[in-house]
């Protein structure tokens, strides 16, 4: 298994982007500032742009201080070569992801 972390900003930030077939095991976003964030998350199919269409979590407010776990208690999300999960927040700063995937 691997981790990525990326800092979730006020534009389209592409977490995490699958090569060959991968499996999301844990999926967890961070407000670390004091104050309400407001996240959405994607999950965009290889070849796919950013989208309602593909949009899984919109307008998540996360507290100060808190964290917001996507998958967890041993689900999976599986991902195709180049499929990609994306998140933006309504500031620029505030929030990171936490990405744990192995390969398929």
């Amino acid at each position: 298994m691997a981790i990525q972390t990326t800092e979730v900003v006020n534009s389209n930030t592409t977490v995490y982007t699958s090569t060959d077939n991968s499996a999301i095991t844990y999926a967890a976003f961070t407000n670390y500032t004091g104050a309400t964030i407001s996240v959405d998350i994607h999950v965009v199919p290889s070849g796919g742009s950013v989208g309602n269409v593909n949009c899984v979590v919109k307008g998540l407010e996360i507290t100060a201080a808190d964290t917001y776990q996507l998958y967890a208690g041993g689900e999976k999300l599986l991902l195709s070569n180049n499929d990609f999960i994306s998140a933006i927040s309504n500031v620029a700063t505030g929030v990171n992801s936490v990405i744990s995937y192995t390969g398929i």
